[in-house]
């Protein structure tokens, strides 16, 4: 039977079974246990071969076998927490009701002067659409001819393809791994383009809803680049698992950023605090504010800084960026986190980040497919 043919029959017996009413069924592997590192986070789904952050993506996700689903999310004008990695819909995946890319690409968008670009910011900042209105959108296919498309050439183009709500892709995981695969989502603002960011305390209080309401607030960890959103959240819930984002470039928030000699520059992403006040410690800084884990870029990390976040308590998940490596996956940085011992990697192709593990006779995820549980 070919790949078709197999999908199409778990599909069915899935919509079988849920017809029926009957749980969905463990057709093998022991109960779960405690992780050991690494564990393996899906970033915005696969998007080396799903569009990102789409129910298609989680569902590969599932079948190649992800400890944690990670996911971006924005606020909508009318206060519901859906996810998108930009607070302005990027051109290079976003399509109108004509199906045509809402702008040629983002590189041209970059080059536009400051009265056109703000204009395509107002109009398709998230924050001022509603979420039937950005529902009109299909985020399905890649612009075949951006930049942004060529570190995923493997990327399975789909029409019809919507933004999900939070609240759907949580329901959509628990369902079918039966709660066993938790929750990475980023919260996605700008502290230096707040005319297109969703204001942080009320970000906050609706991501904290959902959470509340779904049960999952445990099985979460929240992370984002902007920290204003994490104390937001400590303030809402201390429960809430916060994990603090860097990156070796200062143009997202990293560390270059903290170490300004204006203070302005030093605290725009980090609500005010300065590293200088926490021994010049990005672990430090973390821990001192409240921090549950560490996400630095997987370039950034040294073995010292590893290891003194260790001592410090902190989990820490590494993350690649697939523009600054050339690809969407690199074996040989994959590999010095794995030998270095971090906790979590967060990769566009766990698939092939369980190879790795395999090879290595290190523990792997449960895949599941649909709902059901796979060898």
């Amino acid at each position: 039977m070919n790949v078709q043919g197999r999908t199409f029959l778990k599909t069915a017996l899935l919509a079988t079974l849920t017809s029926l009413g009957a749980p969905l069924m463990s057709i093998a592997g022991p109960p779960k246990t405690t992780l050991s590192k690494p564990e393996v986070y899906a970033h915005r789904g696969v998007r080396a071969h799903e569009p990102e952050n789409t129910l298609p993506a989680y569902e590969a996700a599932l079948a190649a076998g992800s400890d944690w689903v990670d996911m971006d999310v924005v606020l909508t004008a009318d206060g519901e927490v859906i996810l998108s990695h930009d607070p302005v819909l990027n051109p290079d995946i976003v399509r109108d009701e004509t199906g045509r890319f809402i702008f040629v690409s983002r590189e041209l968008l970059n080059q536009l002067s400051s009265g056109p670009r703000a204009a395509f910011d107002q109009k398709y900042a998230v924050k001022n659409l509603t979420l039937a209105e950005l529902q009109k959108f299909d985020v399905g296919r890649l612009n075949r001819k951006s930049g942004y498309a060529k570190y995923f050439p493997a990327q399975v183009g789909r029409d019809g393809i919507r933004m999900p709500t939070l609240r759907q892709v949580i329901q959509y995981v628990k369902k079918a791994t039966g709660g066993n695969v938790g929750f990475q989502i980023e919260m996605k603002t700008d502290p230096l383009k707040p005319e297109t960011s969703a204001d942080p305390q009320k970000f906050a209080a609706a991501l904290a809803r959902v959470l509340r309401e779904e049960n999952v607030i445990h099985q979460t960890e929240i992370q984002a680049f902007d920290f204003r959103c994490l104390y937001a959240l400590h303030q809402i819930d201390p429960k809430h698992q916060t994990a603090f984002l860097t990156s070796r470039d200062n143009e997202i928030g990293g560390v270059d950023d903290f170490l300004s000699q204006d203070p302005k520059i030093a605290t725009a992403w980090s609500g005010e605090h300065r590293l200088a006040d926490h021994r010049g410690s990005i672990p430090q800084m973390i821990k001192d504010l409240g921090g549950y884990a560490w996400e630095p870029e997987d370039a950034q990390l040294t073995q010292k800084t590893l290891k003194e976040a260790h001592e410090l308590g902190l989990k820490v998940v590494v993350w690649s960026w697939p523009e600054k490596l050339g690809q969407a996956f690199d074996e040989t940085i994959t590999s010095r986190m794995i030998d270095w011992g971090v906790d979590g990697i967060i990769t566009d192709d766990p698939g092939r980040l369980n190879q790795m593990l395999e090879k290595r006779g290190l523990r792997t995820p449960r895949k599941y497919c649909g709902g059901l549980i796979q060898n």
